[in-house]
């Protein structure tokens, strides 16, 4: 036998075998395509800042922008996010088409034992091509197409059909009946990595959450230190004011230098007041530089809020606060999705606790093809008449269905005790029953975080009012005692006291209306619509549900 025909004969067999290979992957359904998330990764330029006149005019939509573009904090969540976006991808690798193939040649001789043997050494020669597709499907079974190629060659008398061409194509499924069925088992780590992936976007959601509320809180902060350090100079002013009234009273013989002594002092404590106060709010307006990470080359240029602290007060009713907070807080759809994982465990690990019963079906065609020999006899030898056949006898009769065959079976496994599923199966079941308690402490919590709020908002709007009635009584309280000074009546310390109660009174009310803003924040955060208030939309590019088909 020649190795040249051998070649030729193994290259007919590749062949054939690569376009059934070929027809069943165009026949498959395509892999999803790729999906690349576009989030925002970029770092905004110092454009969006509106610099006029020496100083940053900011105002609070402006301030949360910015934040969203340039927190590092966020750009590291937004690649966390796509990471376990691509994570359903990998888990979907389970029903990727899985092709093998084998080669093999073998050539041997051995000493004839009986004349039967058909010569005194008996020479063969065997090659083999095997190609084999295997694809899981969703209910756990696995449906694979198999072509068997063998060629031999011998130099026996009895080979009727020598070289032989035996070709083979089967195709088999096999379904677990008890132990791996069904979807949710199967398609586990898939649904697993697509609830993860959705707690990825609600993580990612509560960290814009925090980003808003923390720039907002530290916008108003910045508002009212700012105030606060306007009251400081308007208190340093009065002092000033009043400390020049008496020095001149002092200079005509009026008024007792004592006097001029008290005002001085009241003069030196409100400086050290402004110096407090203007430090505060540099300290204040570095906090918000940060958070919006600004570049050094502006942390020298002042900043200048421009959004009034004051805004409508809201009407809120518990009741329906309550209901929108339980629909829409992030953390309980969060924790929703994780129990969800974990009953997926579940249904996996019961499954594991069954015995092993795999049903295996098979149907497939055969088909022999080579030279024939007829006519030949063994005594005295002989060979007979040679008809020339080849490989593509068998192909044809294969396509031709000419010899068909089919086969059914159970395969049966359990082990004895089994404690290493039992085990996982309990735990499971035990991290579900947490899970549930869990989501049942985050409701609690944000049932109270609703009613702090509310009660927080519905205070500082009264703050406000109490406030505003104070700063109009302080001034009404200090008009009446400059007159009692102009008079004679009253002293210099009254004076001062009067003046320090204005500036009390002008410091409650600047805080209070900054509260009130901090504590909307609050609420609004509590029951979940924070985003929605600031008009804030996330646009999530990555598309599970367009990755899961």
């Amino acid at each position: 036998m020649k190795t040249s025909h051998i070649r030729e004969r193994l290259a007919q067999a590749l062949a054939i075998s690569g376009l059934v290979a070929a027809a069943l992957l165009y026949a498959m359904p395509l892999p999803a395509a790729e999906i690349v998330s576009s989030l925002p990764r970029e770092i905004a330029a110092e454009t969006d800042l509106d610099i006029r006149e020496g100083q940053v005019n900011l105002s609070l939509e402006d301030a949360i922008f910015i934040s969203l573009r340039r927190n590092l904090g966020l750009q590291v969540q937004r690649y966390q996010r796509e990471q376990i976006f691509h994570t359903i991808s990998q888990s979907q690798g389970i029903f990727d088409l899985g092709l093998s193939a084998s080669l093999g040649a073998l050539e041997e001789t051995t000493p004839s034992a009986t004349a039967l043997d058909g010569s005194e050494v008996r020479e063969s020669e065997r090659q083999n091509l095997d190609l084999r597709l295997d694809q899981l499907v969703s209910t756990g079974g696995t449906v694979s197409f198999v072509w068997n190629n063998d060629r031999f060659e011998t130099n026996s008398l009895f080979a009727s059909v020598n070289p032989s061409f035996n070709v083979g194509m089967d195709f088999l499924f096999t379904q677990p009946l008890l132990a791996g069925r069904g979807k949710a088992v199967t398609k586990r780590n898939i649904l697993v990595a697509s609830n993860s992936s959705e707690i990825s976007a609600e993580l990612l959601e509560q960290q814009i959450i925090l980003s808003v509320e923390t720039v907002e809180g530290a916008y108003w902060d910045l508002v009212e230190a700012q105030e606060q350090y306007n009251v400081s100079l308007e208190s340093l002013a009065l002092a000033e004011e009043l400390h020049q009234m008496n020095g001149i009273q002092v200079e005509v013989g009026t008024l007792a230098p004592l006097e001029l002594v008290q005002s001085e002092v009241g003069v030196a404590i409100r400086e050290e007041e402004v110096l407090r106060a203007r430090v505060t709010a540099e300290d204040f307006a570095d906090v918000l530089r940060q958070l919006l990470n600004l570049h050094s080359t502006v942390w020298t240029t002042p900043i200048e809020p421009t959004t009034d602290p004051l805004t409508d007060r809201i009407a809120i009713d518990l009741d329906a606060a309550i209901s929108v907070a339980m629909a829409s807080r992030s953390e309980l759809r969060e924790q929703e999705l994780r129990i969800a994982n974990l009953e997926y465990d579940v249904l996996f690990f019961k499954s594991q606790v069954k015995p092993r019963l795999d049903l295996e079906l098979r149907y497939g065609y055969n088909g022999l093809g080579g030279d024939v020999f007829v006519g030949g006899s063994i005594f005295p030898p002989r060979p007979g008449e040679k008809i020339p056949g080849g490989y593509g006898d068998a192909i044809e009769q294969i396509f031709e269905a000419r010899f068909d065959g089919w086969g059914t079976g159970l395969q049966f496994a359990m082990p004895i005790q089994n404690r290493e599923a039992k085990a996982r199966r309990t735990i499971a079941e035990l991290a579900v029953e947490q899970g549930f308690v869990s989501l049942e402490d985050l409701r609690l919590g944000v049932l109270t975080s609703v009613r702090r709020t509310t009660r927080a908002v519905e205070s500082a709007a009264e703050a406000i009012d109490l406030a505003q009635k104070s700063t109009d009584l302080a001034e009404k309280n200090l008009d009446a005692e400059r007159k009692r000074y102009e008079n004679g009546i009253s002293g210099s310390f009254q004076v001062l006291e009067i003046q320090e109660d204005l500036t009390t009174a002008r410091s409650g009310e600047v805080s209070a209306i900054a509260n009130y803003r901090r504590v909307l924040v609050l609420y609004y955060r509590a029951i979940g619509r924070l985003l929605e208030e600031k008009g804030i939309e996330l646009q999530d590019d990555v598309d599970v549900e367009e990755q899961q088909q």
